[in-house]
């Protein structure tokens, strides 16, 4: 009587934690969009855009209920979207493409690059000092809030596909081959760090100073506790390429190729994968915030995640 007495407690324990985790559906949505969308960035829980190819750029002021275009004045392929609040950003795209709004869109400025060469993210830590990164080992620095750019030493020709900084002096770029790149004073200098692989990296995200993430292809996924001096491999339980990647407290997320979502529940250490409505390669995601978020991807692709 005592062992039944057990197992029915068990199972009704059990029956309160399945029903207390909170449910979370990622949910097919098209705008009616045929271009891909390249990168989606939420400086406010009102106020995001997403930037895609052939000059798109959407904003929406209402968490993503509706999207309407913004004007770009140019057609290659936008590769990036940074805003620090609703009115300051920057895009970034091939062939050297700059683009810059001080009024949240209504008009974007054409700024005179500095290269031809593909550019594929940027990075502001206040209205005046910001990175670029790109194609052929480029990094781009301004202190003039992306007036004028002029170049640093990168110290390689791999193609650079993402950068992250956590202040004004600390930043980490990836790339290539395995590229990982490292400043301490606001990338004077820039210096390699090892990452173990040959792969080709392609986001970036540190929490703090110490702990970061890596994702590239062939399900790669890295992390470090350690600010970089060493990174540790993470199982993805996938081989598709893996692309965008955040966290929001302890939950984390990482988007790919083949409608891969992974989520974490404990910062990073391990990852599962989540159903989701698609088959198509997802580019980006963004939290908008622990309720809500957003992954974009190929031929205008958006799943809209709830939680419940």
């Amino acid at each position: 009587m005592r062992t039944l007495t057990l197992a029915v407690g068990a199972a009704l324990l059990w029956s309160v934690l399945v029903r207390s985790t909170p449910a979370q559906s990622w949910e097919l949505r098209r705008l009616g969009f045929t271009q891909n969308f390249n990168a989606i960035h939420f400086p406010t829980k009102e106020h995001g855009w997403i930037v895609g190819d052939e000059g798109l750029i959407l904003h929406t002021a209402d968490r993503g209920v509706s999207w309407q275009v913004q004007t770009s004045s140019v057609r290659t392929n936008l590769n990036d979207v940074f805003f620090l609040n609703k009115r300051r950003g920057w895009i970034v795209g091939d062939g050297g493409v700059i683009l810059m709004t001080t009024d949240g869109g209504q008009r974007w400025a054409s700024v005179a690059s500095v290269v031809e060469e593909d550019l594929y993210s940027v990075w502001f830590h206040d209205e005046k000092r910001g990175w670029i990164v790109g194609a052929e080992g480029i990094i781009l620095f301004t202190e003039d809030g992306g007036r004028s750019w002029i170049r640093q030493i990168s110290g390689t020709d791999e193609y650079l596909y993402h950068l992250h900084f956590k202040s004004e002096k600390l930043g980490w770029v990836v790339g290539s081959r395995g590229t990982i790149l490292y400043t301490e004073n606001g990338g004077r200098n820039w210096t390699k760090q090892s990452s173990g692989t040959q792969n080709d990296l392609f986001r970036v995200y540190f929490r703090d100073k110490k702990r970061g993430w890596i994702t590239g292809s062939q399900g790669l996924i890295l992390q470090t506790t350690d600010g970089g001096k060493t990174w540790v491999p993470v199982p993805s339980g996938t081989e598709h390429i893996l692309l965008g990647l955040t966290f929001r407290k302890k939950e984390g997320w990482i988007v790919g190729w083949g409608g891969t979502i992974l989520h974490s529940t404990d910062e990073g250490k391990t990852w599962t994968r989540v159903p989701v409505p698609t088959q198509e390669r997802i580019y980006a995601v963004a939290m908008r915030d622990d309720q809500e978020g957003f992954a974009i991807g190929r031929r205008g692709v958006m799943l809209v995640y709830r939680r419940r």
